[in-house]
């Protein structure tokens, strides 16, 4: 079903892979009549993105009622799925590479990331001080976008260790929803602080991705992968089909680049919301070494 072996690295100020026709076309075509089936879904975001998330009872239905999501499931949702897909990154970036300080030690199926709205004080009760002896879950969703969907830039949640997307649809390039990857327009060797969301002005594009059929694309959840989603313009063209999900610990991610190390620090707010939509930013460690 995944041709990951056509997975190649672009250049970019993190790890990404990426690949078309990954998925073939007939697949492709399954997922989307298996989604547009769906009489019911979880959650609408950002917009006009509908999800039906791991985890929820709508998406247990579901994948007992779709069997090519259900086979795409059962193949991502698996350790050693898991570790290929990190062998290919330690493959294509064997050098000034981010990593996690701790390893998963053990990749549980039947867990997935909480959506639930809570406050800040809420949220670090969630995940706890100990962040040592993670463990490692997939996280997944199955959506479809209307017209005026889009992504601010920003960094995923803290927890997160890589993120990947699947295109099931063709998109022209005018009418958006293309995935954009962008980087911190000031050059640094080092930088003191990665906000969650920084400013629009602050960054600059780096690549777009628009919508095709079959391709997917991976990339590390560092501190720095900034990324958004143009606005989407559903006029002449079919509705944003796609796959969304990451591979998460149980615990926030202590990222580790070169020698030095970022700790995640959760901006205090009385505010109930999403736990992905909670200001997160990462902190160097020792800010004595930072330039």
């Amino acid at each position: 079903m995944l041709k990951i072996n056509k997975l190649k690295k672009i250049k970019s100020n993190f790890p990404v892979i990426v690949g078309e026709k990954i998925i073939s076309k007939s697949v492709c075509n399954s997922l989307i009549k298996e989604i547009s089936n769906s009489k019911n879904f979880d959650d609408m975001i950002m917009g006009g993105r509908s999800r039906i998330n791991k985890g929820s009872k709508n998406f247990n239905k579901y994948i007992l009622g779709s069997k090519i999501s259900k086979k795409l499931f059962t193949t991502f949702n698996t350790e050693s799925f898991y570790k290929k897909i990190d062998k290919k990154f330690k493959t294509e970036f064997k050098s000034n590479i981010w990593e996690s300080l701790f390893k998963p030690k053990i990749f549980n199926k039947k867990k997935y990331t909480l959506k639930r709205k809570v406050n800040s004080k809420e949220l670090e009760r969630l995940l706890g001080k100990n962040y040592k002896n993670p463990n490692l879950n997939l996280d997944i969703d199955f959506s479809v976008s209307k017209g005026g969907y889009r992504l601010r830039p920003h960094r995923d949640d803290i927890n997160r260790i890589y993120n990947f997307l699947i295109y099931l649809t063709d998109i022209p390039k005018k009418n958006g929803g293309s995935l954009t990857l962008y980087k911190k327009k000031a050059n640094k060797n080092l930088r003191k602080k990665f906000r969650r969301f920084p400013k629009i002005n602050e960054l600059s594009k780096v690549k777009e991705f628009p919508p095709k059929k079959g391709s997917i694309i991976f990339f590390k959840s560092t501190p720095n992968s900034y990324h958004g989603v143009t606005r989407f313009k559903e006029k002449n063209c079919p509705k944003r089909f796609f796959i969304y999900g990451s591979y998460a610990f149980n615990k926030p991610v202590i990222w580790k680049f070169k020698n030095f190390e970022y700790h995640p620090y959760i901006v205090a707010t009385k505010k109930r919301m999403l736990t992905s939509f909670h200001d997160s930013n990462y902190l160097l460690k020792s800010s004595n070494h930072a330039n």
